[in-house]
């Protein structure tokens, strides 16, 4: 973007970068700050001690009325940034550093030159990037907690999939092993049987004396018939 003076060459071209920072300015920031009202007060006490004597100070002091009595035109529309939001967190950065004051001073004058929201906003939001605000170092690390996440959600359901088929292939190997002892157990119950049949039968002929005696006599007669038929042929 090309760099100029003119504070509406920004129009609309702040946003993007504001709503970037914005979340992480009013999270981490903010919170620590004085209110709009108290940072007024205390920007003030700071122009009657230091700068009292010192060339523009009216337009200093008419910078800050400005700020107090046209509420309504602090939010830049343009750009939807709320100096309301800004000031604070950037006044809490400025009376740190000494080196920067003046460089400020200049600029809360010049506002009275560009009383509009957008003069407001634009030459306010500029000195953010004075600071060493841990800005990228948020997001990254914001991006490194997501990705944490993700590779943790993902390796707790590869374990979750991993246990899931180690279930079922100890259900197939325990089905298997069942089947095939089923298998083993067929042949041998059938010999059993036979067995069980063949010992009945020996049995049945043991304990009946009359039936085999019968059995004994017929054999005899047939063997004496066959024996006559012989003779009378000879």
């Amino acid at each position: 973007m090309a760099t100029s003076c003119n504070t509406h060459s920004y129009d609309g071209k702040l946003r993007e970068k504001w709503f970037e920072i914005r979340p992480m300015l009013i999270e981490k920031y903010l919170p620590h700050c004085l209110s709009f009202d108290d940072t007024l007060k205390d920007i003030e006490r700071w122009l009657d001690r230091k700068y009292f004597n010192v060339k523009r100070i009216g337009r200093a002091r008419r910078s800050l009325r400005i700020l107090t009595t046209h509420r309504r035109t602090n939010f830049d529309t343009r750009n939807d940034i709320d100096v309301e939001e800004l000031l604070p967190i950037l006044w809490n950065q400025v009376k740190k550093q000494a080196d920067i004051h003046d460089t400020f001073y200049e600029q809360l004058c010049d506002i009275t030159g560009g009383s509009c929201s957008q003069g407001r906003s634009t030459r306010l939001f500029q000195f953010l990037f004075l600071f060493d605000l841990p800005i990228e170092t948020s997001t990254n690390n914001d991006e490194q907690k997501d990705s944490s996440e993700i590779v943790k959600k993902t390796d707790e359901q590869n374990d979750t999939s991993q246990t899931i088929v180690n279930e079922n292939d100890q259900k197939d190997s325990a089905k298997i092993e069942a089947d095939v002892e089923e298998q083993k157990n067929l042949p041998e119950t059938e010999t059993n049987i036979d067995v069980q049949k063949d010992q009945s039968q020996t049995e049945t002929n043991e304990n009946n004396p009359v039936s085999t005696k019968e059995h004994s006599e017929v054999s005899q007669k047939s063997t004496e018939e066959s024996n006559n038929l012989i003779s009378d042929k000879t």
